[in-house]
């Protein structure tokens, strides 16, 4: 991430599963720390940015797929998600916290941008997060989005702003 070269007040930054995970499906820990680490340069040059980070599903999964019994798979990634994004969560709310630097969750759905409305009400409530110096966390909630993912590599576009 370098962005030295062209000053950028605003950008998104997307962090899928596959940045998110080792190869055995678990989270790479050494590696969230070292993504938070550029982030964190990024905070401290005035840059603000939205994290749209995926990884709740493989987060609740090295939790409890040794737990799960016969569920189907619309089931086991609800739960994987419910129990991952909080620990997905609290790892980024720990190692930006060691930056001096507050973050908060915003979870969505593709309904929940559907109508101009709501749209806007996740605009604004983004605009605080950031005009407060906190670093919104997007991710898709997957506990009630069992059809499409909304923010894979081919759905989710990002914007600039200089």
């Amino acid at each position: 991430m370098n962005c030295e070269s062209k000053k950028y007040r605003r950008i998104v930054v997307k962090i899928g599963s596959n940045v998110l995970t080792r190869e055995d499906g678990r989270p790479d820990t050494t590696r969230i720390s070292a993504l938070v680490d550029q982030l964190a340069r990024l905070h401290r040059a005035g840059t603000e940015f939205i994290l749209v980070s995926s990884g709740a599903v493989a987060s609740g999964r090295s939790l409890l797929e040794t737990r799960v019994g016969r569920i189907d798979t619309v089931s086991a990634r609800q739960l994987f998600s419910a129990v991952g994004q909080v620990k997905l969560l609290n790892r980024y709310y720990d190692l930006f916290n060691e930056y001096g630097i507050a973050c908060g969750q915003v979870l969505t759905t593709k309904e929940s941008l559907s109508t101009r409305r709501q749209y806007l009400n996740q605009r604004n409530c983004m605009e605080a997060m950031l005009a407060a110096g906190v670093v919104p966390i997007v991710n898709e909630n997957d506990t009630i989005s069992v059809t499409e993912l909304m923010f894979t590599t081919t759905n989710f576009r990002v914007s600039w702003r200089r």
